[in-house]
């Protein structure tokens, strides 16, 4: 039998069949198109040196009228804008407390316990403190006056947090002090993480432990389901809900240092949804159009 020479179409067609694709390639996994011919890709390379914080849920990119490109991340536990190569954390502040935490340091222990009433953090929630003085001797002032991350909430109005210099390096207290950090001491706090995992709506596991009855319901909230979000751009700004959570606005006019808000507090908004579910962008006539819950 006479040997025939076929020469395939470049690229992947799957609008057809297999077999009405005669003559071109279907099908393929880790191929690329060289000079007309597969190769194998020969791997990835990272995009940027800069890093975020969470596991990515969200990517949503678009174009501004000025030319520049974006990109918003949603994680599990933060919101970014990725401009260029580097990530800036837009996650918005969910609380502010004025005046209000005190810190208790243990001689030898790098754990801060910090107290705040109704502070209505969760495990992993970040904080940012500022207006704090020195604590437990190497506790300086700038070691608490900076982002932290929840290491564990210990009741309405506590939760503990590691002590770390401006590097991130464990700071440990080389004295015992209690009630201290300053009488001026003010938190902001960013909206609740969710969790990075799935967790089933009702019986075991959804709720801390010893709450409710066994097996009993737990309604799904922004905190103990799996964090996802839904993003759309409202012209060269950014709207952004996590799933079960607020409605905010990033405005891009204010640079890429500052947070979005939640869009209940800007200027003419009425009737925002409380809960949110999904948000999107109709193309022509610009209006939003979500799907959610509202709490009058």
């Amino acid at each position: 039998m006479p040997l025939a020479k076929y020469v395939f179409k470049p690229g992947i067609n799957k609008e057809g069949t297999n077999y009405s694709n005669e003559g071109g390639w279907f099908d393929a996994d880790k191929v690329r198109f060289r000079k007309g011919k597969p190769e194998r890709i020969g791997g990835w390379s990272k995009f940027s040196s800069d890093s975020f914080i969470g596991t990515c849920r969200k990517l949503f990119p678009y174009r501004a009228t000025s030319g520049e490109n974006y990109v918003i991340l949603g994680t599990h536990q933060k919101l970014y804008v990725l401009n260029g190569s580097n990530y800036y954390d837009i996650t918005p502040i969910r609380a502010t407390t004025t005046n209000g935490i005190t810190f208790a340091a243990t001689n030898g222990s790098s754990t801060i316990t910090a107290t705040d009433s109704d502070h209505g953090a969760v495990t992993g929630d970040f904080v940012t403190i500022s207006g704090a003085v020195s604590l437990g001797g190497l506790v300086t002032a700038a070691v608490l006056n900076q982002e932290y991350q929840i290491d564990a909430v210990t009741g309405d109005n506590t939760y503990t947090i590691t002590a770390k210099d401006t590097t991130g390096a464990t700071v440990t207290a080389n004295s015992s002090d209690s009630g201290n950090g300053g009488s001026g001491v003010d938190g902001a706090y960013q909206i609740n993480s969710g969790l990075d995992v799935y967790v089933r709506s009702t019986g075991w596991g959804i709720n801390t432990w010893g709450a409710g009855a066994w097996g009993a319901e737990a309604d799904l909230s922004l905190i103990n389901q799996l964090r996802l979000w839904s993003i759309d751009n409202f012209g060269d700004d950014t709207i952004a809900a996590p799933r079960g959570g607020a409605l905010y606005f990033w405005d891009k006019s204010d640079g890429l240092t500052t947070r979005a808000v939640a869009l209940s507090t800007e200027t003419g908004a009425s009737d925002v949804p409380t809960i949110c579910l999904q948000v999107m962008t109709s193309d022509v006539d610009k209006h939003v159009l979500f799907v959610g819950k509202i709490f009058r």
